[in-house]
Parts: structure tokens; sequence; C-alpha cells
């Protein structure tokens, strides 16, 4: 069977704890490439959890290393893609992973939690995809792999159960706007996908982005409401494969695109505020509306009463 990734190098953020960044990891590493797993977990005896993921690849007959560092900071960001380069001569691939989940209310969350959040998910992205692009651009290659959520543009609450990375329900979960934070970081992820897609394509460097569906420690609920067909399987284990994909050679001009991926199933979501006349209500008035007019005909463009 052929390697798809062999004597590329990777890093997997946030893939020492069992959900969807080990899965990726693993099936990586299982492709040929060579894993640095970061993650600053501990078990219940103080140990890296990255370890573990690592001494199991290896079992396997892969290659990996670990690193510890948060990327909640620039210099933890640097100090991740640096194990690459420093034990793998390179850096082939990069899958932002890492992620919290904090569940609280509008009126209830503090700056501290929204700042956490944000740290994790938004600079944790930024942190380390600038220090893989300096590197990306140089060999004038690279794959980066993003994470979103459904939960950019979803109202939604919290499916039961869910919780913060330990997999414990947080307090505060029946409120307004419980998802609050963590919505509003991932909306901020596919823009920071899609605003970086073009001038990366020049340097041969793609950059895609994974709206997944699974039960993991952080999201251990039943399946989510959705619009979409109700998954089949939701293991993190059918997320990986196209996270692969999308880091071969084969993938090198699919670029800016947001992929749900569940089980099965996959949906090449159109992006954002892009107008298609199809899909989109367009009306154009010859002069300044009133808000008499706009009152009349905003309840027949949204379908309502």
């Amino acid at each position: 069977m052929a390697q798809h990734l062999k004597d590329k190098s990777a890093v997997v953020t946030g893939g020492g704890s069992g959900g969807i960044g080990k899965a990726v990891a693993f099936y990586l590493a299982h492709e040929g490439a060579k894993i640095v797993v970061n993650d600053i977990g501990r078990d219940a005896n103080g140990a890296f959890i990255a370890d573990k993921t690592v001494d199991e690849i290896k079992q396997a007959g892969g290659i990996a290393v670990a690193n510890y560092d948060s990327v909640t900071t620039m210099q933890g960001g640097e100090n991740i893609i640096k194990t690459a380069t420093r034990n793998f001569s390179k850096i082939d691939i990069l899958v932002n992973c890492a992620a919290n989940n904090i569940v609280v209310p509008i009126n209830e969350i503090t700056e501290q939690q929204w700042d956490a959040t944000m740290n994790v998910h938004v600079k944790g992205h930024f942190s380390c995809t600038r220090a893989a692009v300096i590197e990306m651009m140089k060999q004038k290659s690279g794959r980066i792999i993003n994470f979103s959520s459904r939960a950019a543009f979803s109202g939604r609450p919290p499916a039961p159960g869910a919780g913060a990375s330990s997999g414990k329900p947080l307090p505060g979960t029946g409120g307004p706007g419980a998802l609050v934070s963590y919505s509003t970081a991932k909306a901020a992820i596919l823009g920071f996908t899609i605003s970086l897609s073009g001038g990366l394509k020049q340097h041969g460097i793609t950059i895609n982005c994974i709206l997944p569906s699974a039960i993991t420690k952080l999201f251990p609920g039943g399946k989510p409401k959705s619009t979409l067909p109700a998954s089949l399987w939701l293991e993190p284990d059918y997320i990986a494969p196209v996270v692969a994909y999308l880091a071969t050679d084969q993938a090198k001009d699919i670029t800016g695109q947001f992929i749900y991926a569940s089980g099965g199933d996959l949906c090449i979501y159109a992006l954002p505020l892009e107008f298609k006349g199809e899909s989109n209500i367009f009306i154009r008035k010859m002069g300044k509306w009133t808000i008499d007019e706009l009152a009349e005909i905003f309840p027949s463009i949204l379908g309502s009463s």
C-alpha cells in the first residue's frame, strides 16, 4: 500500500488527547508523515499525554516526537514549528487542531473565560500558522488545515453534555448565547482561512478549513441538530482521511475551502457572503429605501408572515 505522505513533516496541535487531533496524528503517520504531536495536557499522574501518543505511533511503526508548548503565545507557536524543523529539517503540513470550549452564557461569561477561548482558537491558529508560513515560503510549498465548526454560524445551544476540554459539563449551559465565545472564535478561523488563501497560493501553500462533527472529550454529547442528514458514524477517525487528503500533493490546487466532514459525509460549503444568483435574493431600488418600505419587503425576503 502506497504511503501518500511519505517523507513529509507534519505538526498536529492538540494531538495528544483521544479526539480528532490524535486520530489525525495517527493517520498522517500511517501515511508516512513524520509527526510532531503537540499537546499541553497531562494525565492523572502528571505525565504529558503527547508522550503517550508518540509512543503509540512509534509502536505502530511511525515516526513522531512530542512538543508541550502552548499555542496561545507567539513563542509557543514558534517552538512548535521549530520542533519539526529541528527534528525533520522542514515543515510540510500544519494541522491546527488544539481547542477548548467554555460553555457560559453572555450574561455570565468573564473576561478571563472569553480570552481563554480566543487565545486557544484564534491566537493558536495565528501563532502556529505564522511560524509555519515563514518556513513554508522558503521551500515554496506547504499544507495548512484549520479547524472551525458549524457553531460559527449557529445560534443553537450546545448538545447535552458539552463542556470543557476535560469533558466535564460546565455550569451556566442554559443561558443566552452559551456558546458565544466558542462560536465567535470558530467564525474568526473561517475568516482567517479565507483571508490567507489567495496570498499563500502564489507560494505553493494551501490553507483549508474542516468543520467536523464527531463525539470527542470536548463534545461528548449526542448527535447535534443540523440541516444536514444525521451522520451514521461520529468517531474522530472518520475525520482523519479528509485532513490527510488535503495534506497530499494531489490536493495542491484546493485552497480556501470550508469542508464539513463527519463519518462518511462531506459537504463543501459555499463561501459566506459570496453572491450566487440561484441561491440568494437580490433586490434593487433606484434610490434610498425608507423604513416603511423595508418593513414591507423584509418579511417576504425572509419568508416570514
